[in-house]
């Protein structure tokens, strides 16, 4: 059976640059450039920092889950939405499996802002996050990729996709999907 995690408790850092819902608004997506290929880097090296820190093993940047979660984040940006489901209904789960990805436990982590540096402000609130860091620090993911999006106007969108592909015991938090807020049975 595959664990699925997926916390609600999506990181907001902007100001000025959402709308009166709170929504942020669709805006023009900058270009891929190593800037953003280093914050994707800083996000997974203070990461797995943070889990050697406490003894557990690091994470492996996947290329293929990089892919997949650097195209959520673009999709956010050019949709102009902030959700671990998509307007066509798709969540990481969905993502992954389209891409051919595989895992015995699978999760995500959001973050969404336009404050210096931003890498650090993502991992920061991730990590005030009970949910968030319980994402970070699951002993049974040892698979990463982090994907970053910009914005002309330097808002950038952060998601970090986990997984494990060795399920290790039943202690895991029980999966959980949006939308109902209720445990999936699968």
């Amino acid at each position: 059976m595959a664990r699925k995690t997926l916390h609600m408790g999506l990181i907001l850092l902007a100001a000025g640059v959402l709308n009166l819902a709170g929504c942020p608004l669709p805006a023009q997506p900058v270009a891929l450039s190593q800037a953003i290929l280093d914050m994707e880097q800083r996000v997974l090296d203070q990461v797995n920092e943070e889990r050697s820190a406490r003894g557990l093993t690091v994470l492996v940047m996947d290329e293929a889950l990089r892919e997949v979660a650097r195209a959520h984040s673009e999709d956010m940006v050019a949709r102009g939405f902030f959700s671990h489901i998509n307007p066509d209904g798709k969540d990481p789960f969905d993502r992954m499996a389209d891409a051919g990805i595989t895992y015995s436990w699978a999760g995500e982590n959001l973050a969404m802002n336009n404050t210096r540096p931003q890498a650090d402000v993502a991992v920061a609130s991730w990590m005030i996050s009970e949910s968030h860091r319980e994402n970070l620090f699951l002993a049974q993911f040892n698979r990463a990729g982090v994907g970053v999006a910009g914005t002309s106007a330097g808002l950038y969108y952060f998601t970090m996709d986990f997984i494990g592909t060795d399920d290790k015991s039943d202690d895991a938090p029980q999966p959980w999907r949006e939308e109902s807020l209720e445990p999936v049975e699968e």
